[in-house]
């Protein structure tokens, strides 16, 4: 070997022997606020916790007549429908790992996944329900692509109104986008209007606001924002998600899966308007 003034043992040179090291932290992929799931109308869980439909009956107001002098009265002929909520949707997550892996990582792998296995099926759920927004059946402002007006808030909140909806459990769910475009309003941020919120974009009139990145559409498309009472949505989650681990000795891996199955309905459609908007 020959030796000269500039000869080091450098990195190129050394390479073989360079050591790497993994960290204990991971960077594990960001997760969406799961907004819908929360909010809608989910007191019919305890009645189906076995079968597969329930069938909610509809109960129609009487309608008052004038009394005449010396004349019977008449009775309605009431010919009632059904709301029916079907468990419809299964999905599942699961992750295996096996035995010759796991001394050659210094990380624990199993543990950095589980958050992640409920995660993934609650996203799929909240998905869902988010997607029953602009089925055709609720009311309807604003234009999908266009930020929302002031005056397009105040005729969804006349919309739920004139169909008596109860002034608690009403919310309002936006996209990023929108949230945005509200956030211009003189409405949500002039000292005039510090009545009309709470916090900067907390709440509007009585709704509070919620922002989700689960609002059905894009940026360049736009969004189904949503006003609603929670009744307008009935939601039944059967299996719940829960993480389960086994063994399975003929892969010599550690497996964990998780399994959910829900069912859901535009319950009352009056009690919703769908926003498009940004």
């Amino acid at each position: 070997m020959a030796i000269g003034t500039t000869d080091f043992i450098d990195i190129s040179s050394a390479d073989v022997f360079l050591e790497e090291k993994w960290s204990q932290q991971s960077t594990i992929a960001r997760m969406k606020k799961l907004i819908f799931g929360q909010y809608v109308d989910r007191s019919f869980e305890a009645e189906l916790r076995k079968g597969q439909i329930l069938r909610i009956g509809n109960i129609t107001q009487p309608t008052g007549r004038a009394k005449g002098e010396n004349t019977a009265i008449t009775y309605e002929t009431v010919s009632e429908g059904e709301v029916t909520i079907t468990i419809n949707n299964f999905y599942y997550a699961a992750i295996a790992l096996e035995d010759v892996v796991e001394p050659m990582v210094s990380v624990s792998l199993l543990d950095r996944y589980v958050p992640g296995l409920g995660y993934a099926v609650g996203l799929l759920e909240d998905d869902d329900i988010a997607g029953l927004v602009d089925t055709g059946t609720l009311h309807t402002v604003g234009t999908l692509g266009t930020g929302l007006t002031h005056t397009n808030l105040l005729r969804a909140d006349q919309y739920l109104n004139d169909s008596d909806v109860p002034d608690d459990n009403r919310f309002i769910i936006i996209s990023p986008a929108e949230r945005a475009n509200l956030l211009e309003l003189d409405q949500f941020v002039h000292k005039d209007y510090a009545d009309l919120r709470s916090g900067l974009i907390g709440s509007w009139l009585q709704y509070p606001i919620y922002v989700s990145n689960n609002c059905d559409g894009s940026n360049s498309t736009g969004h189904d924002n949503v006003m609603m009472h929670k009744e307008c949505i009935a939601h039944i989650a059967q299996i719940k998600p829960m993480v389960k681990a086994f063994y399975d000795i003929d892969y010599f891996a550690a497996k964990m899966a998780t399994l959910t199955t829900w069912g859901n309905t535009i319950r009352r459609a009056d009690h919703g308007v769908w926003m498009k908007g940004a």
